[in-house]
């Protein structure tokens, strides 16, 4: 087994895939036992000085990304190496597509992931103007609180809800947002 991973050539290959795979690793346990994910060992690249999207923090030169790339560049390179009859040069040249594809493939999907996480957060005062359908009956003015649907950024957010009429309004009635009050968390609504 030792001569298969370490024989020949193929440390080229194996250093840089056991390297990448343990640092993913480790990067999985902090995040699973609390952590942030991460190492604070990025070497982050800023190319055009914006960062203020989301995913913005996995750059090309990101710990991870670098990772992945070892990852595929050592795991691609050693199958090439090892099982195909292509020699060194065609290893290496597959292993650095299989790095580049990994590494683009881990970026893209941290900054697809995130960018779910954003759209979620959302702040109360948006909601004024926006129509949704009741959840759970608004009662009539003063006598309590109901819950109402609204679909925001394409994700959907329950709000609890007063109104200013004297019928309460039953579910699955639409409804617009009139007011929000950041203070008690709750919008006013009014049949549409």
């Amino acid at each position: 087994m030792m001569q298969l991973l370490f024989g020949d050539l193929a440390p080229w290959f194996t250093a840089p895939a056991l390297l990448g795979t343990g640092v993913l690793m480790v990067q999985l346990l902090m995040g699973e036992l609390g952590g942030d994910g991460a190492l604070d060992l990025d070497l982050d690249l800023e190319l055009d000085g914006h960062t203020d999207h989301p995913g913005m923090e996995f750059g090309i030169l990101s710990l991870q990304s670098l990772s992945a790339f070892c990852l595929g560049y050592g795991w691609v390179g050693f199958a090439a190496y090892r099982f195909l009859d292509i020699g060194f040069t065609g290893a290496a040249f597959i292993a650095v597509l299989g790095g580049v594809g990994v590494a683009w493939l881990m970026v893209w999907l941290l900054r697809t992931f995130l960018k779910l996480q954003n759209n979620t957060n959302v702040s109360i005062q948006q909601t004024v103007g926006l129509e949704g359908e009741v959840y759970a009956t608004v009662p009539p003015e003063g006598t309590g609180r109901g819950e109402i649907i609204l679909v925001i950024n394409q994700s959907q957010h329950n709000y609890f809800a007063t109104q200013e009429g004297p019928d309460p309004i039953p579910s699955r009635v639409r409804v617009r947002v009139t007011r929000a009050d950041v203070s008690s968390n709750t919008i006013v609504v009014e049949p549409l």
